[in-house]
Order: C-alpha cells, then structure tokens, then sequence
C-alpha cells in the first residue's frame, strides 16, 4: 500500500519538474452577457460542475501534499488524474468569511462577511447566480449554520437547497447522508446542466472518527487529551478572559455548549495546557478524521466516475481553512494568519484539465470562481478580485501571480474584540510571492509586525521584519490602503439568530 503512495507520488513529482511553473495568467470578462450563452457548456464539454468543501483540511496533512500519514489514498488518486495546486491560500482563518470567498471570488473586505453578525449582502452575486442565469440548475447540500439559506444568505440563491443536520455536535461516523443526498441530486439529473455544491464538515473538531480509521492512524495514549472542540477552546481562552468571566460571569461571553451540556468560563474551569504527547495524540486523531473523510468521498467520486454524465463532469475539492497544532502557541483555528490555517488544497479534475499537473505560484480561494465560470464557458464578471487558474496551463496571458499581494482577513479577534475588548489579538496578513507580513493588533497598542519568506521558511518560524524594513513597509502601506478601501464595501446584511443556533455554534468552538 505504502509502496503503491509513495510511487503514485515519484510520478507526479516527476511530471511537474516538466512543468513551466510561472505561465502568464489574466482573466478575460465578457461585458454582454448574451454574448457568453453562444458558448454554451455542451460546447465548453462540461455539463455538470461538482463543487466540493471539506471543512477544516490542511494542504500538508495530505499524501499528494507530500505528508507522510497514510491519511488520503482516494484523494490522492483523485489529484493523479487532474491538476493539483500546490501553494493555495485562504482569505480567513475560519468557516464562514473563507466560504463567502469561495462561492463570490471576493475577499472578506469585498464580499463583506467578516463576522458572525454580517450575511452576505443581496447586493453581492455568487456562483449559484451566475449559473441561474446561464440556465443551469444549481443545487447545495450543506450541514453548517454558516452555509444556512436563511441565515448568512452564502447559498440563498440555489434553485434547490438541503440543510443535513448533524444528529449530534460529536459526530462520529461520516456524513453518509450528504454523500447519498449528493449522488441522488446527480442521478435525477435528467438532461439539465447542474452545479452542485457539496460541503462535508467531518475533520472539524471534535476530532472524533470510527475506531477502524482510528486504529490505521492514532497510536496507543494514556494522557486526557480527546480532541474535543471545549477541550481545544480551553486551551485557547485568554487569561483575561478568564479573569474577567470568573469576576464577572456574563452568559453571553462566558458560557457555551449545549443545554445539556452547559460549558463555562468560571472559577470551576479547568485550563487545559497541552503537552508534546498530547499534541502528538489530538493530531493523529484529527488525521483520522481525514483519513475516514477520505473513504467516504471516495464513494462519491466513485459514482461521478461511473455515471452516465462521467465525461462531463467537472470536480473541484478544495477547504475552507486549516487547522492549528501549536505551531505558534495555539491550537484549533479562527485566530491567526499563519500558513496552518490559511494553506488548503485545490485539486481539480474533469474536461479541459490537464492529467496529472501541479501548479506552485500562489493562488486563492478567490480564484476558484472565475475558474469555474471559465470552464463552462460562461463570462467572468468584471469586479471579481480571483483569476482564472485554467490559464495557467492555457497560458494565456501576462499576469505576474507573484506579484498580487493575497490578504488574510476577517480573524477571529474581530469577534472576541465585542467580548473582552485587548484579551485578543486581531490578524491581518498580506503575501506577495514568497514574502509574508502579518499584523497583531492587540487591543489600543501599536500594532506588531512579523515577515517571513515563505520558500525558506515554510513554517513561519524565522522573523524577517528587523532586517527587511523596506518589505515591510511596503506591505504594511498595503494594509493600511486596504483597512481604508475597506470602508466603502458592502458591510453585509444584519444577522439575527435564535437561541438554538447560538447554542449550536458555540458548542463547535464559535462565539457569535
């Protein structure tokens, strides 16, 4: 099995030293959108588009991304026989801002969403729009507040919509029913075009699989660590946090969980701190997650692979975000902007891509829909801020990929800032190419800087900024005309929620 991987992956290595890894790229809108349905998508060869999320999932914590873990066999053949890119970035560090990206081709200051208090804004247009006006059928199947109809408005305009509620916050098996509910949205079909958004929400935490993929990859443990999502939290909470809810217990900042289960920040809370075993533990246990993750998709690639429309059938899997494990003080996500949390996967396969390509310029989540639109054959609206990716191996036109700076936005602390204002820090990041800055801002004090090259130091451990003052800057000059520009976009529609959705996103690690 392990030989199979690992001359699966010699291959495909060996193919993209071929590569041409810096082809010019643009993005060509077509102003009349009539003009655009003469290209339908018969001719484009694509009649289905099958849109895949899998929440939480770090690039590096897959074989084809070159981890060592037998965590993603069926991904890993997936990628073989399509294009992988290998450097992708997030715009946010959580769930709901990084999807509003994925399914706009905007960052988090364009489309708006930066925090649990703002829906996407009617005035925004997503992929299920543009494909409603090509006349395709567009369906979703979600299993998230965050991707709601009702609530956050991110896939409102999808002609068919299905919410799969998790039976409980401790999800063990696999979301079979989205898989089912997915391959039943494909068999009735008929002759209609069809996009269809599938988005899977097993590998976030609780971090907690089916023994039989727990045994493939966690290894015997005696300490405490579970990998629950309070347990995480826990070891995340700010001792001013703390010290201001075990002085002055508010509910609305200082309890979470469910009825059933009251969790609370207070004198009787255990802190939890994290050793080198534990994180050892709760890593291998959300690799698991993966791992089960894997198989389960694996049934769905399995039927597009079969069924009756194969041959034109486009599939992009890609994430919302990653995943932290103390990299830098910190465990689960939503906080910061280091590469743990903002590196995905973008695997992408079907008609007009080529087999077995990998791509190493920096790319976003942002360009996932102008791609998409792309290659239907459909036109890519002038105010998106993603390219194309297809004109990477089309090699089309001149656009210098390491030269547009990528941002990191909406963190977490934005969040925290309307609880105990100063006990977090608010992220921000921009890159360009290999150089990345990011900003901490904690509370009224200035804020602080760190600079990495990213071909040196992948992991963000080598602070660039007291030698480099000249990048800084620069980059610093652009987020600050970014924090500007950010005052004339759309602020998002106004959230109300019920108690029973509250309570559903804390008990997941939220704090809306």
């Amino acid at each position: 099995m392990y030989k199979f991987r690992f001359q699966r992956e010699a291959l495909f290595f060996g193919l993209a030293l071929a590569l041409a890894l810096l082809l010019a790229c643009g993005k060509e809108p077509v102003s009349d959108f009539s003009e655009s349905l003469e290209n339908s998508s018969s001719e484009a060869g694509i009649r289905t588009v099958v849109l895949i999320s899998l929440d939480t999932l770090r690039a590096d914590h897959l074989g084809s991304y070159g981890y060592e873990s037998f965590t993603s066999p069926r991904l890993d053949e997936f990628a073989m026989g399509g294009v992988l890119f290998e450097d992708v970035s997030s715009t946010a560090p959580w769930t709901l801002p990084a999807h509003a990206s994925i399914l706009t081709g905007l960052s988090p200051w364009r489309h708006g969403v930066v925090s649990s208090k703002a829906g996407l804004s009617a005035e925004i247009e997503t992929l299920a729009d543009w494909f409603n006006e090509a006349g395709w059928k567009t369906s979703t199947i979600v299993n998230t507040l965050w991707l709601s109809r009702e609530t956050y408005g991110l896939t409102q305009e999808f002609t068919d919509y299905l919410a799969v509620k998790r039976s409980n916050y401790k999800q063990i098996g696999p979301s079979s029913d989205i898989t089912d509910e997915a391959i039943a949205q494909l068999q009735k079909q008929g002759g209609a075009s069809l996009f269809l958004f599938i988005h899977y929400y097993d590998i976030h935490a609780d971090y907690a699989a089916l023994p039989a993929y727990e045994r493939l990859l966690v290894e015997p443990y005696e300490g405490e660590a579970d990998g629950s999502a309070w347990q995480l939290m826990r070891a995340n909470f700010a001792p001013a946090h703390i010290a201001a809810c075990v002085e002055n217990f508010d509910s609305g900042q200082c309890e979470f969980g469910s009825q059933d289960i009251p969790r609370r920040i207070d004198s009787n809370m255990e802190a939890v701190v994290f050793d080198e075993d534990d994180i050892a533990h709760i890593t291998q246990r959300y690799n698991a997650g993966i791992r089960q993750t894997d198989a389960e998709l694996g049934r769905l690639l399995s039927f597009i692979e079969d069924y009756e429309g194969a041959e034109e059938t486009l599939v992009l899997i890609t994430s919302d975000h990653g995943e932290e494990f103390m990299e830098h003080g910190r465990v689960d996500h939503f906080l910061t902007m280091y590469q743990e949390t903002l590196r995905v996967p973008l695997l992408l396969r079907g008609p007009g891509v080529p087999v077995a390509e990998r791509f190493n310029v920096p790319v976003s989540l942002i360009d996932i829909a102008p791609t998409l639109l792309s290659l239907t054959a459909l036109p890519i609206p002038e105010d998106l801020e993603g390219f194309d990716l297809s004109t990477l191996w089309r090699g089309e036109s001149e656009l210098n990929w390491e030269a547009r700076p990528l941002y990191g936005e909406a963190s977490g602390g934005l969040e925290y800032e309307r609880w105990t204002p100063g006990a977090y820090p608010v992220y921000r990041s921009v890159r360009m190419g290999d150089l990345k800055l990011i900003e901490r801002q904690m509370g009224d004090e200035d804020a602080t800087y760190e600079l990495f090259d990213l071909r040196t130091d992948p992991k963000e451990k080598i602070d660039l900024s007291n030698i480099r003052s000249a990048q800084v800057d620069r980059m610093k000059g652009l987020l600050q005309d970014r924090a500007s520009y950010a005052g004339n976009t759309p602020s998002g529609s106004k959230v109300e929620m019920t108690p029973e959705e509250i309570e559903e996103l804390r008990s997941l690690g939220y704090v809306p």
